[in-house]
């Protein structure tokens, strides 16, 4: 099918897009303040955000109750000016966001096959099921994967984060690390990570994400028109929620035990693409929608202008 090369094309298309989607507030929220609020120093108004999540039609009442969610979570915090709610990452929030924007932000690169140490998370067996799973879900972003119920296994992943993390959850007395060097045929470590990472579905997650954003490369490259702020902001919010989403479950493992025809690089390399040709207009609705403490929003964050760069390798 052949689509009309035009921003109102485009805007139809992100419309569908959001419908198909229908992310939940509270997860999309996540996503704005990584994007889009995290480099302009991670503070908004509550008011401010009320607008931008509109634009999602997603109405105040559920915002209220995401942001307050939020809050419990200890990923945001809240303070009176006036009459008016203002919004801030807490410091462990910050840091698992700035955790996050490494591996989202990143270039698209091909890890080969080192002597580099291997990581085992050994669990005791006073760590319940909801601990186990709040583990999981924080080492899961350092690449660790779950192998049994008590293991949990990194390949090349970060020894100094994964203490950060059993310190943050105050399980650091309960959860062993150890580092070793594996010793067996490439055949043998990919049987065994298929057995710690579903590959498969994080593989069809991607495949799924380059057929969902493959039309947007399109018409941005062939439109010399102006493309709307706000449809250039909707779109880059709904990339990378969905982009993340698929990216939350890939280890990042060496190449020569991934399976064949991966789909993670041409992911990201798709994402950067698009996130070059949206950023401008993007940034346009964002100085007109939100405010800084003091007034006009802060300039954005050295690291902004660096997303997706690199040598790609």
């Amino acid at each position: 099918m052949t689509l009309a090369m035009s921003p109102d094309t485009l805007s139809v298309l992100a419309r569908d897009m959001l419908s198909g989607l229908k992310p939940r507030a509270k997860s999309l929220i996540v996503t704005v303040y990584g994007d889009a609020i995290l480099p302009h120093g991670g503070t908004a108004w509550l008011s401010d955000l009320i607008s931008m999540m509109e634009l999602f039609g997603i109405g105040e009442r559920v915002v209220r109750t995401a942001v307050f969610r939020l809050v419990q979570d200890e990923i945001l915090t809240a303070r009176q000016i006036g009459r008016r709610s203002i919004y801030s990452l807490t410091e462990n929030g910050r840091q698992d966001f700035d955790a996050a924007q490494r591996r989202i932000y990143a270039p698209a690169r091909s890890r080969e096959m080192t002597g580099e140490p291997w990581q085992i998370a050994l669990l005791t067996s006073t760590i319940n099921s909801t601990e186990r799973e709040a583990l999981r879900k924080a080492l899961g972003w350092a690449g660790y994967g779950a192998f049994g119920p008590q293991v949990l296994l990194g390949i090349g992943g970060d020894l100094g984060g994964a203490k950060q993390e059993l310190a943050h959850l105050g399980l650091e007395d309960r959860v062993a690390l150890f580092e070793a060097a594996p010793d067996s045929a490439a055949m043998t470590l990919r049987a065994l990570c298929r057995e710690a990472w579903d590959l498969e579905k994080t593989d069809t997650a991607y495949r799924a994400f380059v057929e969902g954003f493959m039309p947007v490369l399109d018409i941005l490259e062939n439109t010399r028109e102006t493309l709307a702020p706000d449809t250039a902001f909707l779109l880059r919010v709904l990339m990378i929620h969905v982009y993340r989403r698929a990216l939350l479950r890939d280890p990042g493992l060496p190449s020569g035990i991934m399976p064949e025809a991966w789909s993670g690089r041409r992911a990201t390399e798709l994402t950067a693409r698009i996130y070059t040709l949206l950023k401008q207009p993007a940034q346009a609705y964002l100085e007109n929608t939100i405010n800084g403490v003091d007034g006009a929003l802060p300039p954005p964050a050295e690291s902004y202008f660096s997303r997706f760069q690199g040598a790609a390798g």
